[in-house]
């Protein structure tokens, strides 16, 4: 996944958590290729990492 997709996705989810669910999007990234990811202070709470890669 490039780095542009994940910043929307995070973007959307950060939303989607402080909305309370009711706007923005919760993060799917079921089996995302996350390695390398620069995941620093992205709140991954309810994101579906179902497969996904985070080594």
């Amino acid at each position: 996944m490039n780095s542009a997709d994940l910043s929307k996705i995070l973007e959307e989810h950060k939303v989607w958590i402080t909305s309370m669910r009711e706007s923005g999007s919760r993060a799917d990234l079921r089996d995302a290729d996350l390695r390398g990811a620069d995941l620093y202070g992205a709140d991954l709470c309810g994101a579906d990492l179902c497969g996904a890669d985070l080594r």
